[in-house]
């Protein structure tokens, strides 16, 4: 039996609906809607709940931000970027949550983009604004969409409403050459920077893949590392260590303290952004993001002639987004085009000879 305590579960209240909440002594303070906003109600469904007879009933008529909530709960354990995805819903329901899912439109979907644009990144100080990308933008409605699909198969409500998205922006083309790496490589005497560096040119992993790995998915002797499953479709894939990057491995194995193979100090890193953002700086380079590199190693290997198949194994994506992304640095791009247009030999003349050399 567990020596862990019962939770201790209470009533709150939010917007007029009523939850149980209760301290997580791993994953922190929990709440849940009980889907009613009488008080009585609410405490009959905290009963059962405490008794573990059922989960909550869903609520009757839920709004936005209750539907938010309850997809966040689900997601909570699930997915590795909770983070982000908790981000989406705030700004989410700031702006859209006192709404009803049948309120939700095309226009009100324009309308929240506008909104977004306009009101910039949330939680700065009074008097400061930065503007937001088109790809966050993308992601909180990309989410909005999925907790409306997560609550229809709950069964919270009974159809999707229609949730329009912008297009997506255009895919980055800034990767880095042979001479623009080594710059970078050489700026950075930092162990475990240099070591996610290596690991991020050499693998082509994320960012998050790489934070996340630890050493039991690393094995030296067959020169391998299993970066796990991925969260949607961010695919993860098993890759083989190039010499270099092996070597690296080799000795950051000798001397860690931790299980995770990027760490600092006796801690596992969580986030490097701020780190490698100085070494960029350093180096002199513009326009350079952690995730510049996965798109460093993907470049490479199309300009070396590497099959788009064997690219997208490698990098866990699908092959039509390697050809769609990367397939214009390829010196073999659109090449059966050019060679089928090529057997047209030009206008002739009246002789039937070529008129190349003649003026008409």
């Amino acid at each position: 039996m567990s020596d862990r305590p019962a939770p201790t579960y209470s009533l709150a209240v939010r917007n007029g609906h009523f939850y149980a909440q209760w301290w997580d002594p791993q994953r922190g303070k929990r709440r849940v809607s009980l889907g009613t906003k009488d008080r009585a109600a609410a405490t009959r469904a905290l009963g059962r709940l405490m008794a573990g007879v059922a989960s909550p009933a869903p609520p009757s008529e839920p709004s936005v931000d209750m539907i938010l909530e309850g997809y966040l709960n689900d997601r909570r354990e699930r997915v590795a970027s909770f983070q982000t995805l908790a981000h989406a819903a705030a700004a989410l329901g700031e702006h859209l949550g006192f709404l009803k899912p049948a309120d939700l439109t095309t226009q009100i979907c324009r309308g929240y983009a506008d909104k977004r644009h306009e009101q910039g990144w949330r939680g700065l100080p009074a008097g400061q604004w930065r503007p937001i990308s088109n790809g966050t933008i993308i992601r909180e409605l990309v989410t909005l969409r999925a907790a409306m699909s997560w609550a229809v198969k709950e069964k919270w409500i009974a159809r999707e409403p229609s949730i329009e998205v912008p297009s997506a922006p255009p895919p980055r083309e800034r990767w880095l050459t042979h001479q623009e790496a080594n710059r970078l490589l050489g700026v950075t005497t930092t162990p475990h920077v240099q070591l996610f560096i290596l690991m991020a040119l050499y693998t082509g992993a994320r960012t998050g893949a790489i934070l996340e790995l630890t050493w039991d998915q690393v094995d030296l002797q067959t020169g391998v590392i299993s970066f796990g499953r991925g969260t949607g479709n961010k695919g993860r894939s098993i890759v083989p260590m190039v010499p270099q990057l092996r070597q690296a491995l080799t000795v950051a194995a000798e001397g860690r303290t931790t299980d995770w193979v990027i760490e600092y100090r006796g801690n596992r890193v969580r986030k490097i952004k701020t780190a490698f953002n100085k070494r960029v700086q350093k180096a002199g380079l513009e326009d350079v993001t952690p995730h510049t590199l996965r798109h460093t190693c993907a470049t490479w290997m199309v300009m070396a002639g590497v099959p788009f198949e064997m690219v997208a194994k490698f990098l866990g994506n699908s092959v039509e987004m390697i050809e769609r992304v990367y397939g214009h640095h390829s010196p073999d791009w659109l090449k059966k085009a050019t060679d089928a247009l090529s057997v047209f030999s030009g206008p002739r003349g009246p002789d039937n000879t070529e008129m190349r050399d003649k003026k008409i």
